[in-house]
């Protein structure tokens, strides 16, 4: 059995076949967007997918204005303090509506040991695009980049990076028979990473330690982007191509 179908069996606890089709058909997200799971929904002839969440964090305490990130997407009980956006769409289930839209996952980022060093392996996986989306007083679409939610250092720098891939976090072997196997993002809130728990659902594509030992924390939340906590927010994963900016309306980076 492939990692595909073994991901699919543990989300569905039903055989690949039951799962239905994906359409490849040019219609708008909009008019074809449908749940699959609880809390996610797909659009397979965009190739969309998003979820709904809330901001965790109050990046406008003027006493604790500066929120460092670790993760974009997670989930309760796991890093929503260091987080953009916390969701109770399971990181299998957003995984499993991705294969549904014909993505192709990778590998998450991580490390490996050669003589007396350590090498970082980038993530791999199809492209995508992270819109954060949320509305304005008159109910008015506002959809903007996840990292444009996000600055390095002082400055505000951009992201060092080449954008999202789609790393498909990792599956664990059941301890018990019987039992499924474990999809790590599941367990650890990385459903959208930033930096590296080599667990992620979707990467960004530059390795980044979480161990301040190792690399000192410089991924900060920006106050003139973020929202104020509780803010709801959509996430929305789109294809990275030509087409995919103009889909997604009222953009701003």
């Amino acid at each position: 059995m492939t990692r595909t179908h073994r991901l699919l069996t543990i989300v569905m606890g039903a055989p690949l076949a039951t799962l239905p089709a994906c359409s490849t058909s040019p219609t708008p997200a909009s008019s074809a967007m449908r749940e699959v799971f609880p809390g996610v929904r797909v659009d397979a002839a965009s190739r969309t997918v998003e979820f709904d969440g809330t901001v965790p964090v109050d990046t406008h305490n003027p006493r604790f204005p500066r929120v460092y990130l670790e993760v974009v997407v997670t989930t309760p009980d796991t890093r929503p303090h260091e987080a953009l956006v916390v969701t109770n769409a399971k990181a299998a289930h957003v995984h499993a509506a991705l294969l549904l839209a014909g993505y192709t996952p990778g590998t998450p980022g991580s490390w490996v040991q050669e003589g007396n060093e350590i090498r970082p392996v980038a993530p791999t996986g199809e492209a995508l695009n992270v819109w954060l989306v949320t509305r304005d007083a008159s109910g008015r679409e506002l959809s903007q980049r996840a990292e444009s939610w996000i600055g390095v250092g002082n400055d505000n720098a951009p992201l060092p990076g080449n954008g999202w891939v789609f790393a498909g976090s990792r599956l664990r072997a059941a301890r018990v028979a019987g039992e499924p196997d474990q999809y790590l993002a599941d367990n650890e809130g990385t459903i959208v990473g930033l930096t590296t728990f080599t667990t992620e659902s979707i990467a960004w594509t530059t390795v980044f330690s979480p161990d301040s030992r190792v690399q000192e924390p410089e991924w900060i939340a920006r106050p003139d982007r973020v929202p104020k906590v509780d803010t709801p927010v959509t996430v929305r994963l789109t294809p990275v191509t030509p087409a995919a900016s103009t889909s997604t309306p009222n953009t701003s980076r």
